[in-house]
């Protein structure tokens, strides 16, 4: 038996809400769809019901139309729920009542996602039952009806549980969107990025219960979804209350924090602006209100947590949220209360970031300081250049075990493939107990096409009685050159032979390589990168692993197998997506198979910011007002600007507020000394990683990067204080000691 009927409509809805629900949208009926399987979740955490959480959105494309689903493994719907959910549009079915942590909207969420696209249906499994209910809009009477159809049970044979793969209990809601009727189609990827940025939906990805999953059901392809906040500080937190009419005191708990970089601040994706979210924890809307395209809060993000929220929406049935449930609905009597105590809190952080402003532009260097700057800098960016280019390193790989160098004194390899434009590393292994060094070791090139970056090499006291490896960086400038290089002591000398290829040759020299080695991605947004594949140096059938140092960074691939056929010209494409989940994220991604290594470095950014001046590694510093900074300086890889904190309390103490004692000896020496600390810090740190990083404890690299940060200032620090002190200035200051 199937029981029809028109839905009996809520005096409070009418038909035009399910148009404006999701207005045929695909991406708002999936938000719509997963909310409601959070939902069901969320009613048996409360009955202390443990599950996993997995909510599954599958994906197929068919010509122009799209097939969606929605799978959860939770409670389920009896014959009976199905009526009592859809029977009626607008009743309060969702459980909000019941259970105050779901979200739903007067019952209406699923209907809307249903009934306003095609063949609108969900299937469900409770107990030993299997049910199925379809939500349309009928228009067979010339009128526009949402209708349900609710079929009678039947058993849930294990046929029926392995085709909807659901083995307990749980829902599979499902539509078909058709570009001419319900708007735009959106592809696999697009899905990715714009679901998991979803405002409404940032619990939900951001909740270690929940696995959210979507799918591509011809290519089984598929994806982990989730969400995190930008890198940033709280720059307000306070309390205030709401008096509203009969209801009293409504507490609001609102938080402001600043990001690291400029946010997005528009669109139901953005990563900026204020949550507006119940007692539970549920989102209701987002905004900035009247600062939404105000430049001065382009960082901001946070939450506004209204206490008692729940308790209007629910017992009251007031209108405070819109009718697309898209936010607060600004002309209620509530939120014309609340609105302009938000933007008070809003304006007292925008005035702070316009004084910020000021202030960076009023203590903008002079021209005589601006000339030292541009030459301290200069050296800087040539001493980044000689002691910190990325090399590829060329020795055995590292472990716990030193072999003996014949003779005491031996260059790895003795012969090496380079490119041009490119650094790479030999290791001079040296046997301390045969090999007494009294002076530098020389290395020199018998051609000037092949330039040695480190002429010199220095045992220290320490190095005594032990086997011990330094590192040779060339650098070739010709190709089609071949020559040697060589390291000589007083007593022992050892070459290597060096040969150029043409840079075309570069991928059959290493192996494998990433195309390209660096990209930009905004956040759960797709970018595809190609690992390039040598077959005649990696063979068919080897396993290439692939990995990531960040968990908050996704590859689509964990390995590939090399096939020939896959190959030509001798060389394999393979192409592979990569996303990271939060604005500000780093990471190195590895391909790696025996000792073959390829390296992608990718940089999660909402926007892209500009690189105009930068010429090298740092740029001119940059002075930040911030109030309560942790540090006294800090580095931007972006910018390459040495971040100074005017109201550190070193900083101001031999600055001043605003800079007014720069002209002072003591401020200029006291400037040098911690620009030239971060730098050398920042050198040490490139030149290590990419030296000799990968062979590193965890623990031991920061104490090798402060180690040579220490060498660093010892070789060079006297040439940058002379550039960024004022020596007219200082020679003054020496004739009044005397």
């Amino acid at each position: 038996m199937v029981r029809k009927g028109i839905m009996k409509v809520h005096p409070r809805h009418t038909i035009r809400r399910i148009k404006t629900g999701v207005q045929g949208d695909v991406i708002r009926a999936l938000v719509e769809l997963i909310t409601n399987a959070d939902d069901s979740y969320i009613r048996m955490e409360a009955k202390e019901k443990i599950e996993e959480g997995r909510i599954e959105i599958i994906y197929k494309k068919s010509g122009n139309l799209g097939y969606f689903e929605v799978r959860d493994h939770a409670e389920g719907m009896s014959i009976d729920d199905l009526y009592d959910n859809f029977h009626e549009y607008g009743a309060p079915t969702s459980g909000m009542k019941m259970v105050g942590k779901v979200r739903g909207y007067f019952g209406q969420g699923a209907t809307d996602a249903l009934a306003g696209m095609i063949d609108g249906k969900i299937c469900t499994f409770k107990n030993s039952d299997f049910a199925t209910c379809k939500l349309y809009i009928d228009h067979s009477n010339g009128k526009d009806e949402p209708t349900y159809e609710i079929s009678d049970p039947i058993t849930a044979t294990q046929e029926l549980r392995d085709s909807y793969k659901i083995y307990g209990n749980g829902t599979i809601a499902s539509f078909i969107a058709d570009p001419k009727k319900t708007g735009r189609v959106p592809r696999f990827n697009t899905i990715q990025g714009e679901i998991s940025n979803y405002y409404s939906l940032r619990k939900i990805m951001a909740n270690p219960k929940r696995k959210v999953i979507l799918k591509e059901l011809d290519t089984k392809e598929y994806r982990k979804l989730g969400y995190l906040n930008p890198k940033g500080h709280e720059i307000l937190s306070e309390i205030f209350n709401i008096d509203y009419e009969k209801y009293g005191k409504f507490p609001i708990y609102i938080s402001i924090s600043r990001a690291e970089r400029e946010l997005i601040q528009t669109g139901d994706d953005r990563n900026g602006g204020l949550l507006i979210i119940d007692e539970e924890g549920t989102i209701h809307g987002i905004s900035l209100f009247r600062y939404e395209n105000e430049p001065l809060a382009a960082h901001f993000f946070g939450e506004v947590k209204i206490d008692r929220f729940r308790e209007k929406l629910l017992l009251n049935e007031e209108p405070v949220i819109t009718e697309e449930r898209s936010g607060l609905q600004e002309n209620h009597p509530f939120c014309e209360l609340l609105i302009p105590e938000i933007e008070k809190r809003l304006s007292i952080v925008v005035e702070k970031e316009r004084t910020r402003k000021q202030n960076e532009e009023q203590s903008k260097s002079d021209p005589e300081e601006a000339s030292r700057y541009r030459k301290a800098f200069s050296i800087l960016n040539e001493i980044a250049e000689i002691e910190a280019k990325p090399a590829t390193y060329l020795g055995e790989r590292i472990d716990d075990k030193i072999e003996e160098p014949p003779g005491g004194f031996c260059i790895y390899p003795s012969s090496a493939q380079i490119t041009i434009g490119k650094r790479y590393r030999f290791e001079l292994r040296i046997n301390t107990k045969l090999v007494q060094c009294n002076a530098p070791i020389k290395i020199t090139s018998n051609h000037s096409k092949v330039n040695i970056i480190t002429p010199e090499i220095e045992l220290s006291q320490e190095n005594g009685n032990e086997i011990v490896r330094k590192f040779i960086t060339v650098e070739g400038s010709e190709p089609n050159i071949e020559a040697f290089i060589q390291a000589k002591t007083d007593s022992k000398i050892s070459k290597a032979r060096v040969y150029i290829l043409p840079e075309k040759d570069l991928l059959l020299s290493e192996g494998m390589a990433f195309q390209p080695e660096t990209i930009t991605a905004q956040p759960n947004k797709v970018r595809k990168v190609n690992l390039l594949v040598y077959v005649k140096m990696i063979e068919s059938g080897s396993q290439v692993q692939i990995s990531c140092d960040n968990e908050a960074v996704h590859v689509s691939k964990e390995y590939v197998i090399v096939n020939d056929l896959d190959a030509n010209r001798h060389i394999a494409t393979y192409e592979l997506e990569v996303w990271g989940e939060g604005e500000g994220q780093e990471a190195v991604i590895e391909a790696t198979y025996e000792n073959y290594l390829a390296l992608l470095q990718i940089k999660i950014r909402s926007k892209e910011e500009s690189k105009k001046g930068k010429k090298g590694m740092f740029n001119e510093p940059e002075y930040n007002y911030d109030p309560a900074p942790l540090q006294r300086t800090s580095y931007s890889n972006e910018t390459g600007k040495v971040i100074i904190y005017m109201k550190f309390p070193t900083v101001a103490h031999y600055l001043g507020p605003n800079r007014q004692f720069r002209k002072e000896i003591s401020s200029q020496v006291f400037i040098a000394d911690i620009v030239a600390e971060k730098c050398f810090y920042e050198i040490a740190k490139k030149g290590v990683y990419s030296r000799v990083g990968f062979s590193l404890s965890e623990e031991a690299a920061p104490d090798r990067i402060q180690r040579d940060a220490f060498e660093l200032s010892n070789k060079y620090g006297n040439k940058v204080h002379q550039a960024l002190v004022d020596q007219n200035l200082l020679k003054e200051s020496r004739k009044n000691i005397r």
